[in-house]
């Protein structure tokens, strides 16, 4: 394979719209795409039936235009038809079982592709870990990785195949993704073995496909069997994890010059056979947090990167509400970072999907808020992975060898965090390529030098808000309209202003709100391992909850509202 260079200077949207639908065809199975070229992101509905099960990997130009998209075993463009060269009843993987199965065609193997671009517009190199499991059954669920070459500037953007289902290499193997390189245009593609301690690295090159060369490292979350899991970077580089279903999650330290993994620590370990299905994993957008989820999928957890100790940071930030049905997927499923710097969970076999609207922050400041998106349709697995598309060279360092220099693209989206307070406006920094100095203009006389200011407004109307963001290299201005004093913004539910007290307590915890929701609140105190204590609704101005038998120790509570986590905090219990 002979390839050019990889584009740098441009928007790099390849990430932008999300299609999704059924693993099965029904009257009601329509897909739908979230489009995040608008903040906040549209809902769209396409007209399509295509089939989706494990995998799925859509994929837009470098603005953010739908090119195409494919489930494993079809690829279409945004037209709705077969690639050229793919053929009518053709498959990318022919000899797969799911592929071939009537009614079917869609590949069942979790994350087993991703999309690079190539040097030529609009042309992307698609990796493909196969799923063949009936062919070759455990412990080799996927004995395949391969690539194809996708050429979508052919006949006015209909798409051909130049290349299809190409051998890389024959094993037995966990998941593939990729990463950029320290120098801001190759990429390193790693991929782990599932039955010994090795772990494959190929360098995506102006030369092609280099490698593989292979590291020997410890790796807990290798089972020999089935591998359930995740594997992925973190927005920066510097970090690489293994979720493991029946494991735990494997953290690494990763060198983006070499290519090279440092053992750093095994966290959310699985020690109970019953409670494995725990899928999804997700760094935060300044990586210094990992999410994860545990207890059979019904907590999110969050990691602290920057801990002296790792394991102990953990803190649960949501505990799961709803109805649950573990003959579908997990209620926190798969999580999925995205352009707009939140992290969107696929909520399993429903109609919803969770938001973590502020990552980047500690504890429950994070703000889960469950069932947040209603979806035109359920969906099943629903995961999509993308590398981190925008990320840039490692300026100054030995690694930066062709002179590519990280150029700021500034962005940013506002959110109002409390209803109650409609002039108070949190802006959230979403520049690419590692600027380092900031400058917001307000609109209303006023500015700010933080990366992400909260401001309040003195009156309600529309305001042209600016960012300059920039580094040693280059500075660069986004502006928007923002309309404040209403809640049609980007915002979380109406949070009550509910008063927990005393604390501490000794026998009641008396629940005050100084007025109607308009929803009836609901309340849950639970331990710090997250087992709820107790819960009640809430009726009235003022309840008192009786709580003597409750052991003295520190306690976790929330106040949901319409099924979303909308307050929280801590009371503590004496004799």
């Amino acid at each position: 394979m002979q390839i050019l260079n990889i584009p740098f200077a441009n928007a790099q949207k390849y990430d932008y719209q999300w299609l999704q639908g059924k693993y099965y065809v029904s009257p009601d199975n329509s897909n739908f795409i979230i489009n995040f070229n608008s903040i906040p992101p549209e809902i769209e509905i396409p007209n399509s039936q295509f089939l989706v099960d494990g995998t799925m990997v859509p994929v837009s130009d470098e603005k953010g235009n739908f090119l195409f998209y494919t489930n494993g075993c079809i690829i279409q463009n945004r037209y709705k038809k077969n690639l050229e060269n793919l053929g009518t009843n053709e498959y990318l993987l022919p000899d797969n079982y799911y592929c071939k199965k009537d009614g079917f065609h869609a590949l069942s193997t979790i994350q087993s592709l991703f999309s690079l671009p190539l040097y030529a517009k609009d042309s992307f190199i698609v990796f493909s870990c196969s799923d063949n499991f009936f062919v070759n059954p455990q412990p080799c669920e996927i004995p395949f990785f391969s690539y194809h070459i996708v050429d979508m500037k052919f006949n006015e953007g209909q798409g051909r195949l130049v290349e299809k289902n190409q051998p890389i290499r024959e094993g037995c193997y966990q998941t593939a993704c990729a990463n950029k390189h320290a120098n801001g245009r190759d990429w390193w593609i790693l991929l782990a073995d599932n039955q010994q301690n090795l772990f494959y690295r190929w360098l995506l090159t102006p030369k092609g496909l280099e490698g593989p060369w292979t590291q020997e490292i410890n790796n807990p979350t290798v089972d020999g069997i089935w591998f359930c899991g995740w594997s992925t970077f973190s927005p920066d580089g510097n970090h690489y994890a293994i979720n493991a279903c029946r494991t735990g999650v494997m953290l690494y330290d990763f060198d983006r010059c070499t290519g090279l993994l440092k053992e750093n620590v095994l966290i959310n370990r699985v020690t109970d056979n019953s409670n494995w299905a725990n899928w999804g994993a997700e760094f935060s957008p300044d990586g210094r947090f990992l999410y994860t989820v545990a207890e059979n999928s019904t907590l999110l957890l969050q990691y602290d990167l920057y801990a002296d100790d790792i394991e102990s940071s953990k803190e649960i930030v949501s505990v799961y509400t709803g109805p649950i049905n573990m003959i579908s997927i997990p209620v926190f499923g798969f999580l999925q970072h995205a352009p707009d710097g939140k992290i969107y969970i696929w909520a399993g076999d429903t109609e919803y999907m969770h938001v973590i609207h502020f990552p980047n922050r500690k504890g429950l400041s994070c703000a889960v808020q469950q069932r947040a998106i209603t979806l035109p349709t359920s969906v099943f697995a629903a995961n999509l992975y993308y590398p981190h598309y925008r990320l840039g060279p490692m300026d100054d360092t030995v690694c930066d060898t062709l002179g590519i220099d990280n150029l700021p693209q500034a962005l940013f989206r506002y959110d109002i965090e409390d209803t109650l307070s409609t002039r108070q406006i949190t802006f959230t920094d979403l520049t690419r390529y590692a600027p380092t100095f900031w400058k917001w203009t307000f609109g209303d006389g006023n500015s700010s030098q933080e990366q992400n200011p909260v401001h309040t407004y003195a009156a309600t109307g529309n305001y042209p808000v600016c960012l300059i963001a920039g580094n040693a290299h280059a500075s660069d201005t986004f502006c928007r309209q923002i309309n404040v004093g209403t809640i049609g913004v980007e915002q979380l539910p109406a949070i009550p202003k509910v008063k927990v007290s005393p604390n501490p307590f000794s026998s009641t915890l008396r629940i005050e709100l100084p007025a109607q929701v308009g929803s009836t609140p609901h309340f849950v105190l639970y331990d710090l391992f997250g087992r709820e204590m107790y819960a009640t609704d809430l009726q009235d101005f003022i309840t008192d909850i009786p709580l003597a038998q409750v052991p003295a120790g520190v306690y976790a509570w929330r106040m949901y509202l319409r099924g979303a986590a909308v307050q929280s905090g801590k009371v503590v219990k004496m004799e």
